[in-house]
């Protein structure tokens, strides 16, 4: 394991146990041992043993210390974010808060000793006391948590993980809310972005040698506006020709079709406001290429300090690459992120924090921001496939920071997903993903998005793209599957079942008598549901975004290249731009955006619901049809829905009810 970034040392907070004050000595061998609730990975159960690590192996963990008081740290973060409150907007400084809240000196005093007398190196301490980092051999950590430290085979990856539920003595047990990273696989967070088409994923079936071929049609272009285009199919909702893919949108185009390029050129261009952006790695030439995409696309380039960068110096730093699918990937994320809040929020400085890795990399990115404040508005494009457990160390972790974040008056926006209701990747009933089904974050889902050759907005249905391949092998050439083909790709939401350690409610103030029971009620309790909003996010209507990467066709010499692309982290940071706008000469800033979003008046938003007829289209090759709004289980309909929230904001309606 390579060594953290400087950054580390303000990273985590715990809430899963309330913390006692300790002021004696404690004497840990003459104690019983406590378990650690969720400290075994729910994974483990079904992975396969592959074998046992060398004794000698050396293992880092991160021992989470939870907050103190945590009932009353949420009682101040409901209340300075609730609008009909005498205490909104009277936010906390990250000082503050810690005075306050965070574990005492004291206390993380006594958490090194155990680890210490377990002969473990206590490596680090994160600022605001919320962990102790510390290293040691895997049969020293065995010792120090009780349990034995396996290897174990889960889905293709291969990770160490305990075998067991950790144990501490009793009495270090109320300083300790939990411990990781001795596995990875809990770890990983995926990115939310797509390429598009989906055409890799349609292919064309080849002709037996014994049958007529049907010749393919020629080629035509791809559409700049609805129906600008078409291609002949075979007979789809008896149609036999259907506009081709939609090219893509660069940001003058999405202002327009959402109505705020007025707003933008009278002045509200989200100056003032300072919007950070999370993912794993850096792009070293991000800001070069964000001034040269903003000049292609008539945007102002950055101003000197306007876009800055945290946490990215050293690359040899950097960690999983493999795991987390390679930097190539997360450079894409990353430049999707920034121009797409840029294109949004054009005066808004942008604030980059990269991660080491996509594991507690991330963590520690987002913590940095909560404890130096360092933004308003937080966009996050990433997220974990289903929900862990209530006591999963990891969740614990997470909701921390945004126990924090809503105290001091930080929005943080989080993709809700490009899986649907996650069972097309095998999950065995719908779920939503984490962070997004956190209540004290924004979730922010898609739409497909049409436009009119005016620019303005023709159509938008919910995010669910389906493929059915056209099969030429024989005459006349016939869809290959019955339509609507196959769900390829769609924003995630859905019911949320997480009920969160220390919560008194699984519903968020915020939904109820919002959110129809139909989408909120499972097993008798009500839930809360995302996504909350939703903009553009389908790649087949998606953005523009360009970087320097490889050119694989040239040697993977570095090249400036533009390509299209989607998924909900197209609309994560759109939605953070269109709140940087919303908050340029706000009394107070936003924050946690809920509460004031799902009070908003009727108008606010555009209902998004799918037509009963179904709406298609064709790719340039003629080689596939994909149907939208089509999102595995989930639904796009009058009123609140799983897949588009409250809708999509309008532009000037929506700015003005904010302010």
């Amino acid at each position: 394991m390579r060594p953290r970034r400087s950054y580390k040392t303000v990273a985590a907070l715990g809430v899963g146990v309330v913390a006692v004050a300790v002021t004696g000595s404690l004497s840990f061998a003459a104690t019983p041992r406590v378990a650690i609730a969720g400290t075994k990975p729910a994974w483990v159960t079904s992975a396969k043993h592959v074998g046992q690590p060398a004794a000698s192996k050396r293992v880092s963990v991160n021992v989470i210390l939870p907050l103190r008081d945590v009932a009353r740290a949420q009682s101040v973060g409901a209340a300075v974010s609730d609008p009909t409150n005498p205490s909104y907007g009277h936010y906390l400084t990250p000082a503050q808060f810690n005075a306050q809240f965070a574990p005492t000196s004291t206390q993380v005093g006594m958490v090194k000793r155990y680890l210490a007398g377990q002969g473990l190196t206590v490596t680090s301490t994160a600022l605001g006391n919320r962990w102790v980092t510390a290293s040691g051999t895997v049969a020293q950590v065995g010792k120090a948590f009780g349990t034995s430290v396996g290897s174990y085979s889960y889905r293709g990856q291969t990770s160490l993980a305990p075998s067991s539920t950790m144990t501490v003595p009793a009495s270090i047990a109320p300083l300790i809310a939990g411990v990781t990273g001795l596995d990875t696989i809990s770890l990983i967070h995926k990115r939310k972005s797509v390429k598009a088409s989906p055409s890799s994923v349609a292919s064309v079936p080849k002709a037996p040698a014994h049958q007529p071929a049907a010749t393919p049609p020629p080629p035509q272009p791809c559409s700049t506006f609805w129906g600008q285009h078409t291609q002949k199919v075979p007979s789809t909702f008896g149609k036999t020709s259907l506009p081709t893919t939609p090219c893509g949108y660069g940001p003058q185009a999405i202002r327009k079709a959402y109505g705020i390029s007025g707003a933008i050129a009278a002045g509200d261009t989200g100056r003032g406001i300072t919007v950070a952006i999370t993912d794993a790695y850096a792009l070293p030439t991000m800001l070069s290429d964000v001034n040269q995409w903003s000049t292609e696309h008539g945007v102002p380039t950055m101003k000197p300090g306007q876009y800055t960068e945290v946490g990215t110096a050293d690359p040899s730093t950097f960690d999983l690459q493999d795991e987390c699918g390679g930097e190539v990937g997360w450079n894409e994320e990353e430049a999707l992120d920034v121009e797409a809040v840029h294109g949004m929020a054009p005066g808004a400085t942008i604030h980059y924090v990269g991660g080491n890795d996509c594991a507690d990399g991330l963590d520690n990115a987002v913590n940095f921001i909560v404890q130096t404040h360092s933004a308003d508005i937080v966009s996050n494009s990433w997220g974990s496939l289903g929900e862990p457990s209530a006591n999963d160390p990891e969740l614990l972790l997470e909701h921390s920071f945004f126990v924090q974040a809503q105290a001091e008056g930080i929005g943080f926006y989080f993709s809700a997903g490009d899986d649907g209701d996650d069972t097309v990747d095998g999950l065995a009933s719908p779920a939503v993903d984490y962070p997004s089904s956190d209540p004290l974050v924004t979730a922010v889902g898609g739409t497909s998005l049409a436009v009119t050759q005016a620019g303005a907005t023709l159509f938008q249905t919910s995010w669910g793209d389906t493929v059915d391949p056209v099969d030429f092998s024989t005459t006349p050439a016939t869809l290959s599957e019955p339509l609507p083909g196959e769900f390829v790709f769609g924003t995630g939401g859905g019911t949320s079942t997480l009920k969160l350690v220390n919560s008194t409610t699984s519903q968020p103030t915020y939904q109820k008598g919002k959110v129809p029971s139909r989408f909120a009620l499972k097993g008798g309790k009500l839930w809360r549901v995302t996504p909350d909003v939703a903009l553009d996010a389908d790649p087949e209507t998606g953005y523009e975004v360009a970087l320097t990467e490889p050119d694989p066709n040239n040697n993977n010499v570095p090249t400036f290249t533009e390509f299209v692309i989607g998924g909900t982290s197209l609309s994560t940071p759109l939605f953070a731009g269109f709140q940087a706008l919303a908050s340029q000469g706000r009394h107070v800033q936003i924050g946690f955006a809920n509460p004031l979003l799902y009070s908003l008046p009727a108008g606010t938003f555009t209902d998004i619901v799918n037509p009963t007829t179904p709406i298609a289209f064709a790719s340039e090759s003629g080689s596939f049809v994909a149907v939208l709004g089509q999102d595995s289980s989930l639904v796009a309909i009058k009123g609140f829905d799983n897949t588009t929230g409250l809708g999509t904001p309008i532009g000037i309606r929506f700015l003005a009810n904010e302010h």
